[in-house]
């Protein structure tokens, strides 16, 4: 159930909104763009199922080509250990990831910033949708702009074609022009540390 946080005003995950994916292994395609109408996105997707709007940061860890993030949700003490691996390449991609539930993300938090540098802290306002079988994120990102992301989960990876396609037509159907589409992560485009 979704709750109101009082002090922010923006909804709270309580255990059955897809804020964040499961923990555990995941093989996924996905596909992320600029995209500066949003409000052109909400009404595309009406037909799809809002779960809400969260107020998210994510800090990336620096380990060479990999990818380590503490994600953290405003109002709450848990949050997610994700890492993951993926091309560098526009347009429909696969990535590989693994995520740990964290009861207490401050403390996780503190004990990496002590281990390993921070390569970036990315905050941003996250609208969570699901449209025909697919996680939408349309995501406004402090200092970067608006951007929609498409994720879908594999059950194997016999379906890995089948869900390019889903994420093909859902790039058609929101009228994503190629030269929107992105390569890298927020991460790789956030040019200052946090503060």
């Amino acid at each position: 159930m979704a709750d109101r946080d009082p002090a922010k005003g923006n909804l709270i995950d309580r255990g059955r909104l897809p804020v964040t994916m499961d923990a555990g292994a995941k093989h996924l395609v996905e596909l992320k763009a600029r995209y500066e109408d949003l409000g052109k996105a909400r009404a595309l997707l009406a037909g799809g199922e809002h779960f809400g709007t969260f107020q998210q940061v994510d800090t990336y860890f620096s380990i060479g080509e990999r990818r380590l993030k503490v994600r953290t949700i405003a109002g709450r003490k848990d949050g997610q250990l994700v890492y993951y691996e993926r091309p560098d390449e526009g347009g429909v991609k696969e990535s590989r990831v693994l995520l740990a539930e964290l009861p207490d993300t401050g403390a996780v938090l503190e004990i990496l910033r002590r281990v390993m540098p921070v390569q970036a802290e990315v905050r941003k306002t996250r609208e969570v949708w699901r449209y025909r079988d697919v996680q939408v994120h349309l995501d406004t990102v402090r200092g970067l702009g608006k951007f929609v992301e498409f994720e879908k989960v594999l059950e194997d990876d016999s379906e890995s074609e089948e869900g390019r396609r889903e994420l093909e037509g859902l790039r058609a159907y929101l009228q994503i022009p190629e030269e929107d589409l992105m390569a890298s992560s927020y991460s790789d485009l956030v040019d200052s540390r946090p503060r």
